[in-house]
């Protein structure tokens, strides 16, 4: 549970609202002669929290604090020890033979080196390191621990009543006659306890100087008081402490905040505000503040949500209503012009200026602008409105419409500001920035650069340097080239922007609806040029003193720099100050621990050892928590699981790294925090684990099983190889078998039927010589003719069977001797084109065969057919393919013949039956072509 005070009092809702007034102007004048001065200290409100046992305190009789050496907060309650890290209690389990005190006087120490020690009140003495408490005196029932002190000569000095003793090397030494270093080293601790809060010997806590020298001071009555280091006393009372609360110890921690402990309602702890809030309860008309302006005169003007006006005037706040016509609306717009005359705008009415203690409509109703946003004064003289129905000007009493031709857009205008020289910038609800150039509108940003979001900031600091902020796409920069754009991915907290202010300190303020923000403006432009450079951002909430952390938007202005350099942002529940001068910033880094790590649902030990999981995947969690006490909800942290990942995980302030399914291997597990004022870990807190893989996993494993494979696959490829190359030479004994018997065939044709026509063929002729004249000299002619063919048909059929002959060369002088032999016997010119340098491929016989009867039949159709004189055979070899034509220049063929003709269709049978193709087409200067186009093997691929 957490709940908040403001110092200043608030008026008891018994009062008489005119009695509210008079408190409320009393307070007003209280806070700016203290408060809002140069001279005071911070920002002069505190802020406070509180824990119970419902909010996980182990008990609420708090009896000491101490903050250790690794910066937890230890606690010693009525029940137990617990350690506290502005987030969770942990408790420290009672050790045996150790009975925890439950009353008495239970103190709490800390030395260097992390050490907490706690002091029963029966005498004994504890040492936790660690999270690990040793006992180093048994509780006995003697004089309780006093003080325990690190020694600059070594060792730790323990004062029980009179008795000292020295701590060192695990060994305790009782020092009966100490030294003059040993009295005056405890010495100087009792007179620093005395400043620190600590028990005194009245048994109250003493007096606490903080680090800004305030005095923190408990009375006998519990009442708890702060005096300031100019004398000025106040009582601090605490929600949810009862006045009798008995507060036990005081502690500031090094962040500066001041911690209680009581007796009856828990742990405390007090945090001065960075803001200051005027408010209702201040004696403003209304809470919910909208625009906020400071004139020339110092005046402080508030527009409120009721449609008024507050003014501020030395320490006075009067309340002005906008004319006296009903239905004006909110306030939307309050500006000063450059002859120091006040306007106002309202969103559902007319325009009204400040004259004669009044708000007056300064525009003839029918002709003035109406629902207004913002307004502006430019260095000629001219007034600008600009609001829902767009953009108007005004010279004197005269108001013109700016329309399209002076390079106006349309829409709503939400923002209007002055440039560096004074020219007018504005945005738009659509995401349009323009700027005034001699009378004309430029474009300088359209929907598309600032991510069609609506304007609600222009801060002009140089020509090179515009600022646009926007309500959903964040901030955005103009170097006078192009748009940079700052968002979540470079750190901006919230998107939803409401105002830009520069503080002229180096720092730009932005109110958004996640609080106020500021950054340097040296890291945005160095991040604007390059993208690995850091931006540190502070955001300031409810933590910091704001009434609520969403500033309002869309009213201007929404935030205004006042003359002695305070910020003004306006929120639903009053107006809040900053005084960037004296902006208290956490420079204390905030260290990061690990809590524990469990692997597959089981906790582990931490160590400085490498932790060892599986065999197999592991799914992990981390669990770890970064120390900030002045605001514990801010931390924001960063994770990564180096050799999984190596960038940074951002996972905002989630306290718990979750891994799935982590592979075996070798990991190193880092997280850091970031808290609130953007200050990272001074060190990352870090875990090495190893996850062993099971035994299939193993390299060992891993590699037997490649060899086994290699094996396995090189003793399958042989065997493969093997049945091959027995498939192979067992086809092969088929083929030479073929081809001897193929070599046998011809052989026998030759020699025995070749040699029998032969003998016919002679026989034939010496018959038809003696038969001279007679009636068989014919037949026997005839018969020697026939035998003769026979013979050439024989000596055919034997080429073609003849397994010597295949191959292309012997195709080819087969081919050659065939058609010159033929063509002359027919009378016809044989003109022969065969490429040179032909290899010498083999041939399949059937291959072979085809091409020699498909050419052959192209011969035969020239002698029978064509009448030609002449006729040519070429012969070439081009991409393994065989090309063969067949030309002559008788008399060609027609379409008929080609279709239907018998001859020519056998052609397209001889090659299919070789894988090829053909042709016949008339050529040009009469005559006919026939080309075969045969597929060759090349010589690489020819088997063996």
């Amino acid at each position: 549970m957490e709940s908040e005070l403001k110092s200043a009092a608030i008026p008891s809702p018994f009062l008489t609202r005119h009695r509210l007034r008079w408190l409320g102007c009393i307070f007003i004048i209280v806070l700016f002669g203290l408060g809002f001065s140069p001279e005071s200290r911070g920002q002069g409100q505190y802020s406070f929290r509180n824990w119970q046992s419902e909010d996980g305190l182990p008990v609420n009789l708090v009896r000491s604090i101490v903050q250790a050496a690794d910066g937890h907060l230890w606690i010693a309650t009525a029940e137990c020890i617990a350690r506290f890290d502005g987030v969770e209690f942990e408790r420290i389990d009672q050790i045996p033979g150790f009975p925890y005190p439950h009353s008495g006087d239970n103190r709490l120490f800390a030395t260097a080196g992390g050490s907490v020690w706690f002091s029963s009140s029966q005498g004994g003495l504890l040492r936790i390191k660690g999270n690990k408490p040793s006992v180093i005196w048994p509780d006995t029932g003697g004089e309780p621990v006093s003080q325990v002190v690190d020694f600059p000569g070594g060792g730790i000095l323990v004062k029980a009543g009179n008795q000292i003793c020295l701590f060192q090397d695990q060994q305790i030494k009782r020092l009966d006659s100490p030294s003059p270093e040993v009295v005056a080293c405890l010495e100087a601790d009792l007179a620093e306890r005395a400043k620190k809060g600590r028990i005194g010997p009245d048994g109250l806590p003493g007096n606490l100087v903080d680090r800004s020298g305030s005095v923190w001071s408990v009375s006998r009555a519990g009442e708890l008081t702060v005096t300031s280091p100019e004398g000025f006393r106040r009582v601090i009372s605490m929600l949810r402490i009862s006045p009798d609360s008995h507060v036990t110890e005081l502690l500031e921690d090094r962040e500066g905040n001041i911690w209680i402990a009581t007796a009856l309602n828990g742990l405390g702890l007090f945090r001065e505000d960075r803001v200051e809030v005027v408010n209702a309860a201040a004696g403003l008309s209304e809470g919910a503040v909208l625009a906020v302006i400071e004139d020339t005169g110092k005046q402080v003007w508030l527009g409120n949500r009721r449609g008024g006006v507050d003014r501020i005037i030395t320490g006075i706040i009067e309340h002005h209503d906008l004319g006296t016509a009903a239905g004006v609306g909110q306030v939307s717009a309050l500006y000063e012009d450059r002859d120091g005359r006040l306007w106002a705008a309202s969103t559902e009415g007319p325009v009204f200026r400040w004259k004669d203690s009044q708000f007056i409509e300064h525009f003839a109703a029918e002709a003035g602008p109406t629902k207004v946003n913002a307004i502006y004064h430019d260095g000629r003289g001219t007034l600008w409105f600009g609001g829902q129905l767009g953009l108007m000007r005004s010279t004197g009493r005269r108001v013109t419409e700016v329309k399209a031709e002076a390079g106006f857009p349309g829409g709503e205008v939400t923002v209007m500001s002055g440039g560096a020289a004074n020219e007018l910038w504005l945005g738009t609800s659509q995401g349009f920035v323009l700027k005034d150039t001699d009378g004309r509108l430029e474009t300088i940003a359209t929907p598309g650069d600032l991510h069609y979001s609506r304007v609600s900031g222009i801060l002009v600091t140089s020509a090179t340097q515009v600022w646009v902020t926007t309500m959903g796409a964040g901030l955005f920069l103009h170097d006078g080239e192009k748009w940079h754009h700052f968002d979540r991915a470079r750190g901006l907290p919230d998107l939803r922007l409401t105002q830009v202010v520069d503080d002229r300190l180096g720092h730009l303020w932005f109110g958004s609806t996640g609080g106020i923000l500021r950054a340097s403006r040296e890291d945005l432009l160095a991040r604007a040029k390059d993208a690995d450079k850091p931006i540190h951002w502070l955001r300031m909430d409810r933590s910091d003193g704001l009434p609520t952390r969403e500033c309002v938007g869309g009213h201007h202005p929404a935030g205004w720099r006042f003359n002695d350099g305070s910020i003004w942002f306006p929120t639903s529940l009053g107006v809040v100050r900053i005084d960037p001068s004296r902006t208290m910033v956490n420079r204390t880094p905030p260290p990061v621990y690990l809590r524990g790590v469990t692997a597959n649902g089981v906790p582990q030990a931490l160590s400085d050892k490498k932790l060892n999981f599986g065999p197999g995947r592991a799914r992990i969690e981390f669990r770890y928590h970064g120390i900030n006490f002045s605001s514990p909800e801010k931390v924001n942290y960063r994770t990564r699981l180096v050799g999984l990942e190596e960038s940074w995980r951002d996972v905002g302030t989630q306290r718990l790294a979750t891994y799935e399914s982590v592979p075996p291997g070798n990991y190193r597990f880092e997280v850091v925090a970031i808290n609130g004022d953007g200050l990272l870990s001074p060190a990352p807190a870090s875990v090495r684990i190893a996850i062993s893989p099971h035994f299939w996993e193993t390299a060992w494993f891993v590699a037997q099983a490649i060899i086994l494979m290699v094996l396995v696959a090189g003793a399958v490829g042989w065997l493969i190889a093997r049945s091959r190359l027995k498939r192979r030479i067992s086809l092969l004994k088929v083929r030479n078998t073929r081809e001897l018997e193929r070599a046998r065939i011809a052989r026998d044709l030759h020699d025995e039927l070749g040699a029998s026509l032969t003998e016919i063929a002679l026989l034939a002729d010496l018959g038809a010589e003696q038969a001279e004249g007679s009636a068989y000299q014919k037949q026997l002619d005839e018969l020697s003719n026939k035998a003769r063919m026979l013979g050439l048909t024989l000596d055919e059929i034997v080429w073609a069977v003849n397994p010597r002959e295949d191959t292309l060369a012997s195709l080819l002088d087969y081919l050659a001797s065939f058609a010159t032999e033929f063509l002359d016997r027919a009378g016809i010119t044989l003109r022969m084109n065969i490429a040179t340098g032909m290899p010498d491929l083999p041939l399949d016989a059937t291959v072979r065969h085809s091409v020699f009867l498909a050419v052959r039949e192209a011969f035969n159709n020239i002698v029978k057919h064509s009448e030609a004189r002449s006729a040519w055979l070429h012969v070439s070899l081009s991409n393994n393919i065989l090309d063969i034509t067949v030309e002559d220049d008788g008399k060609g063929v027609d379409d008929y013949a080609l279709s239907r003709g018998h001859g020519l269709t056998n052609f397209k049978v001889r090659m299919q039956a070789c894988g090829g193709e053909s042709s016949v087409t008339c050529r040009a200067e009469g005559g006919t072509r026939v080309r075969f186009l045969v597929p060759v093997l090349a010589p690489e691929s020819q088997p063996t």
